[in-house]
């Protein structure tokens, strides 16, 4: 599958959610999606799952625009942070349900799912614990079969071994059934080892597309003076920049290239550094 996004901006009355957002994906494929909060990630999930429209742009998958090609949203299960299922349902219902809506649904598996979260099929949604629930929609995301796959903050409520769970899982799967997967969390530690690209929304802008191998060899922290540091990244492709005590950090895109000068500190950064660094940027804002 191949998601296509082509100058995407999303507007609610005076705010801008997503700003001209363009980028390419194709799978199968475990994909990052990060961002702070408010970045504008799950407006951008929700309107790939079809469930609103762009103010501007399109989304592509396989090169049909989304809103006139209900087969392939068919081919799309995004599992949202919450609200997935109606609380007067049981968890056999809320399965069958969705067995109706994705053509490739896996009976067996969700079956087998059920066990490994030890969910009770008669149990209503209300009565679950937001732990419970996130399991259902990790059940329904596995079990829908679908090419594009979308899950969004998965895993609220469950403890450690749950979330390990969940990985095994995701990465069983993508052996088993290939697809695209999209993994949006703030867990990024635990999940960072999954990821085979990452994609960073920033304010609502799209700040970085790389593979895990491009950001392990290539993303670099060049600190110092601020003199020295400008004149060591002249020419780099700049993804962040602080200035704190007349100190600067700037995270770089080296792509090969020494980094050169004096007085200067070169250091590895970790995604999860990074969202700290651009949550910072963001309080920073508004503050001011």
């Amino acid at each position: 599958m191949k998601i296509d996004v082509r100058n995407v901006s999303k507007s609610y009355k005076h705010k801008h959610a997503l700003k001209n957002v363009s980028f390419t994906v194709e799978g199968p494929k475990i994909i990052g999606f990060l961002g702070h909060n408010g970045a504008g990630k799950t407006t951008f999930l929700n309107l790939l799952a079809g469930l609103m429209s762009t103010t501007e742009g399109q989304i592509c998958v396989n090169g049909e625009n989304i809103f006139n090609a209900p087969v392939i949203l068919r081919d799309i299960c995004f599992i949202a942070e919450s609200g997935n299922f109606q609380e007067d349902m049981t968890v056999a219902q809320c399965l069958k349900t969705n067995s109706y809506f994705y053509p490739k649904w896996d009976r067996q598996l969700a079956n087998e799912l059920l066990e490994v979260f030890t969910l009770n099929p008669k149990d209503k949604v209300r009565n679950l614990s937001k732990g419970m629930v996130s399991a259902l929609g990790i059940i329904t995301g596995f079990a829908s079969n679908a090419s594009i796959t979308i899950f969004d903050e998965p895993y609220i409520g469950l403890d450690v071994v749950a979330r390990n769970i969940f990985y095994d899982l995701l990465i069983e799967q993508q052996i088993e059934n290939p697809r695209l997967f999209l993994l949006s969390t703030h867990l990024i530690d635990e999940a960072s080892e999954l990821f085979e690209e990452i994609l960073i929304l920033h304010e609502g802008e799209l700040l970085l597309q790389k593979t895990m191998e491009e950001w392990e060899k290539c993303i670099v922290a060049v600190k110092g003076s601020t003199k020295d540091v400008e004149l060591a990244i002249t020419g780099l492709e700049v993804i962040y920049k602080h200035t704190f005590m007349h100190e600067m950090t700037s995270i770089v895109y080296a792509s090969g290239l020494a980094i050169e000068g004096n007085d200067i500190t070169l250091e590895n950064v970790s995604l999860q550094d990074m969202l700290v660094y651009l949550s910072k940027q963001q309080k920073a804002r508004l503050v001011k």
